[in-house]
């Protein structure tokens, strides 16, 4: 007498139950950063000049923002280059390091090397202003961009040696802040890397 077997299948579900409980791993939340991305990545800047950083975010939908402000900045070797809070890079001394912004347990790294640079042209701004003595404003305060052989630029307005002549017009101080002395015109310049700046004019008025 030959004898049959019945089989119940009583877990055919389990599969189901399975991806169900586990789809929140698999598909990150729209707001969820799932990479972050730095810009410029492996930049050379000059002892003393500074470089602007930004971070961009991918999300779990696939979208992108900028999260330049909100991500955690920092450099391995404070010593070679030190960085803000907002991303802005200033090359201490010469050597290789690590830029790095943290957002949550998502990281994104690059070198950056700090290296003699050869300046090719250095511009001043702003071109012309006017201060006053009397009704203000009586300072204001000049940048200076170097531009590079290499073709990149980087500010050296606190690393320049500024000019104003004649200084019984206006006076400039070692980070390009210029203050109203006497009535009448003043040139201004600024030099880095042993090349001098574009002419800017202040105007000094009563």
């Amino acid at each position: 007498m030959q004898r049959t077997r019945t089989i119940t299948l009583i877990a055919s579900t389990l599969p189901v139950l399975l991806i169900v409980t586990g789809c929140g791993q698999f598909f990150p939340s729209s707001n969820t950063i799932t990479s972050l991305a730095i810009l410029p990545t492996n930049a050379t800047v000059a002892p003393g000049v500074s470089q602007q950083y930004t971070a961009t975010a991918t999300y779990g939908n696939n979208t992108t923002g900028d999260v330049t402000s909100s991500v955690t900045w920092s450099t391995n070797q404070t010593s070679i280059a030190t960085i803000t809070s907002g991303g802005l890079l200033t090359g201490v001394a010469l050597g290789n390091t690590t830029v790095r912004a943290q957002s949550g347990s998502v990281i994104a790294n690059t070198g950056v090397t700090v290296a003699t640079k050869q300046v090719s042209s250095v511009t001043i701004a702003p071109l012309t202003q006017t201060l006053s003595l009397t009704l203000g404003p009586t300072t204001v305060q000049f940048t200076a961009t170097a531009t590079y052989k290499d073709g990149t630029t980087g500010d050296v307005t606190s690393t320049s040696t500024w000019n104003a002549l004649p200084t019984s017009v206006a006076t400039i101080s070692s980070t390009g802040l210029a203050t109203a002395v006497a009535v009448g015109t003043s040139t201004v310049t600024a030099t880095a890397g042993g090349v001098t700046s574009n002419s800017a004019t202040i105007t000094v008025a009563q």
